[in-house]
């Protein structure tokens, strides 16, 4: 079962919380689990089992010791890497901090089913790029995964590393809030730019168009021209063997949703690189704002003074000015609310985001881009408790007590967006991952190759969508757009 397996099972699992004792013991003494201690309460974790086992994982040593789900997907001597969604340490708006990032719960009997796989041999690291502004150390007390990785190194003799993947990250400055930067950089193995070239999604985009907001436009321009569109991966994301990723169910301001494509963008260790919005409304060629607007591109040019200038006065100056000008909308407010592409209309992010997996899987250990899957992957999602509405860092919490599990990030995400009650040919990120016209395809074949297995019924993609609809509610600016009846 790999990359090119396009089964997803989904379990209601009835749940609406997560236990509360690190670090998280399975509730009774399955077959195949090595440890003593239990926890009747762990829930979770017979239901992360249970998933696995709907996958048809190893069926026919399924209950019994010897059972390996993940033995297809690791072997014994592989470096496997965990990616966790652990966007931010903390909500904004003071909500249950598990509508937007994973809990440990969930990891769990994930890392027992991979030491399994791995036999004593090879090891794993876990690493998370959140946004510029989190704090890595406080993302993981939050979700508690620094506890239960301090208790697992005592447990196996496989080497067990957790660390920040970022290369900077946001700290305050003068300007107020965090707009300056302190380095991180603390994978061992160093990091590595990986040119996509032609095989970008933004091949044939003027790259001046291409922002994010946290960074100089010029920077941008550095890394993306004709054939030219690099993205920096830390280097022990390139050389694992196996990635396993635990995204989070959840809606997005930009891109509709958020969960396996998504959390990839959680890899890349240079936020600079990676293209949010493009200037301009659609009449002007750009997607940052539906309507057209002289102070929003006056707003624009301030804030590319402020982040391209290397001296404080300089930034103090621009600065000022873009207060009064973004404040005018209190005297005078704009045709519409949107900034930043936070909206339907986002034709930016869904590039980056395919452009990310695509370098994920196609680079082989040196960084070079290859003409077939490199790495092996599975994926398990958090929807226990899940977002809806101002996603990701906003999100109100919902919980479906739900959680997938799949070989391809495509797939899920197609099985994902579906059950949250989207349409799929709606949201630019499944729909073109879809497509894939590419050599380097992410998916092959027609959606009828997807298979949902819901509880014990295997179901075709469409039947899914006919049978399950949670009717979660979209980011604000993308409400009307993509809901299914």
């Amino acid at each position: 079962m790999g990359f090119h397996n396009y089964d997803v099972a989904v379990t209601f699992t009835g749940l609406a919380d997560y236990p509360r004792r690190v670090p998280f013991h399975p509730p009774q003494k399955y077959p195949e689990y090595r440890g003593t201690n239990l926890d009747p309460d762990n829930q979770v974790y017979h239901y992360v089992r249970e998933t696995l086992r709907r996958l048809g994982l190893d069926r026919e040593n399924f209950n019994t010791p010897a059972w390996n789900p993940l033995k297809e997907v690791i072997e014994p001597g592989m470096m496997v890497f965990v990616k966790p969604n652990t966007v931010r340490h903390f909500h904004i708006q003071g909500k249950n901090i598990f509508s937007i990032i994973i809990h440990a719960s969930v990891m769990r009997p994930m890392l027992d089913y991979i030491n399994i796989a791995l036999n004593g041999k090879g090891r794993i690291v876990i690493g998370d790029a959140q946004v510029i502004f989190g704090h890595f150390d406080e993302a993981m007390a939050a979700s508690q995964i620094d506890q239960l990785v301090a208790w697992y190194r005592e447990q196996t003799p496989v080497p067990i590393e957790l660390f920040d993947l970022r290369i900077y990250r946001a700290v305050p400055s003068w300007m107020g809030g965090e707009r300056a930067r302190a380095k991180v950089e603390e994978d061992p193995r160093g990091y590595t730019f990986i040119n996509l070239g032609q095989h970008s999604h933004f091949e044939g985009i003027d790259p001046k168009l291409l922002r994010i907001n946290i960074a100089s436009h010029k920077d941008m321009l550095a890394h993306h021209g004709p054939a030219k569109h690099e993205y920096l991966f830390p280097n022990s994301v390139l050389q694992s063997d196996a990635v396993i990723s635990i995204p989070k169910f959840k809606t997005h301001r930009r891109t509709a949703v958020t969960m396996a494509l998504k959390n990839h963008m959680g890899l890349p260790a240079l936020k600079d690189t990676l293209p949010h919005f493009m200037l301009g409304s659609p009449k002007e060629g750009g997607d940052q704002y539906p309507n057209p607007s002289a102070r929003k591109r006056f707003h624009t040019w301030l804030r590319d003074r402020v982040e391209e200038s290397p001296f404080i006065a300089v930034k103090a100056f621009y600065s000022g000015i873009d207060r009064l000008v973004w404040h005018s909308r209190y005297l005078r407010p704009f045709q519409d609310n949107v900034n930043e592409g936070m909206w339907y209309g986002n034709d930016t992010l869904w590039r980056t985001l395919l452009d990310v997996n695509r370098t994920l899987f196609y680079s082989d250990k040196e960084g070079k881009i290859r003409d077939t899957i490199q790495k092996r992957y599975f994926c398990l999602m958090d929807g226990i408790v899940g977002g809806e509405g101002d996603g990701p860092i906003s999100c109100d919490p919902v919980t479906p007590g739900v959680l997938l599990a799949g070989f391809n990030p495509v797939a899920f995400d197609a099985v994902g967006a579906s059950l949250m009650g989207f349409d799929i040919d709606r949201i630019p990120l499944v729909k073109r991952g879809l497509e894939q016209p590419s050599a380097k395809p992410l998916f092959r074949g027609g959606r009828g190759t997807i298979r949902v297995i819901d509880g014990d019924e295997t179901l075709t993609l469409q039947e899914f969508q006919t049978r399950r609809n949670l009717k979660l509610a979209p980011h604000p600016n993308w409400a009307g757009h993509l809901e299914r009846a």
